[in-house]
């Protein structure tokens, strides 16, 4: 489907929900799944994610890997360590803020900040906060899935965005951002093939199309439960004094399972 041709649909959508589309939802009914969801999206341990990366543009195709560390707490800290371009930063959730480390030192950019060359944002990636949005808004329902979307609160680049999610297991399955304006649709995330680890699921695959750069970000993604790592790599006073973890030996032709 074309850029037009989604954002035909999405403009749609909301306004079949602005119109009066029967919703069996109530107000706390979705104020308890935001929260599900954004539990499902906060880890208990350390969790850690290998990833086979693929990007692909107009001018082709590349891949590279990646490392992401999820940190158990309310402040939303992760890290995240890609292999081409050599980068490797320290998300900063809660504050909006990264700790961004490149061949040229270290510096502080905000969370919409790109990742290299990868055509994606860290705020892309990050995890699912409820508060980060208000005015939420019901705009579509089935059984089994709810479309809701919210105007942005904290500060991103973002000023709407839509979230498909599985109503039973309380899971992201698409996430639509619009920027300056609703009729802007720049981004859609569709995260799938989802394993139980511990007992909260994870997306073992996730693709994102940037529709102004008109490209196709893939993730593949290993996870790992209590993971370990050095603190000083997750503490922000400490960050830039550290050196990036070591690269995990490649897969054997058998592969490993998405999920351990």
């Amino acid at each position: 489907m074309t850029k037009s041709g989604f954002l035909s649909l999405a403009t749609a959508v909301l306004l079949m929900g602005q119109a009066g589309t029967a919703v069996g939802m109530d107000s706390e009914s979705l104020r308890l799944l935001l929260l599900g969801t954004q539990d499902n999206n906060t880890p208990r341990t350390l969790l850690r994610a290998d990833v086979e990366l693929a990007l692909k543009t107009h001018a082709g195709e590349r891949a590279t890997e990646a490392i992401a560390l999820f940190v158990p707490g309310k402040d939303a800290r992760w890290y995240l360590q890609v292999k081409d371009p050599a980068i490797s930063a320290l998300i900063l959730g809660t504050e909006r803020k990264v700790l961004q480390r490149t061949e040229n030192g270290t510096d502080t950019v905000p969370i919409s900040a790109s990742i290299g060359n990868l055509d994606i944002s860290y705020e892309d990636l990050s995890r699912f906060i409820e508060s980060d949005l208000k005015l939420w808004q019901i705009t579509d329902e089935s059984r089994d899935k709810v479309l809701i979307g919210g105007h942005a609160k904290a500060k991103s680049a973002y000023v709407y965005r839509a979230y498909s999610i599985d109503k039973e297991r309380k899971v992201i399955l698409k996430a639509q951002f619009y920027s300056e304006s609703l009729s802007n649709l720049v981004k859609l995330r569709v995260d799938e093939e989802h394993v139980l680890i511990g007992k909260k699921w994870h997306p073992g695959k996730i693709e994102i199309q940037n529709f102004p750069e008109n490209s196709t970000t893939t993730l593949r993604l290993r996870w790992k439960q209590a993971a370990t790592a050095p603190p000083e790599l997750l503490a922000a006073e400490s960050f830039s004094s550290t050196t990036p973890l070591p690269w995990p030996p490649v897969a054997s032709a058998s592969g490993d399972t998405a999920g351990e």
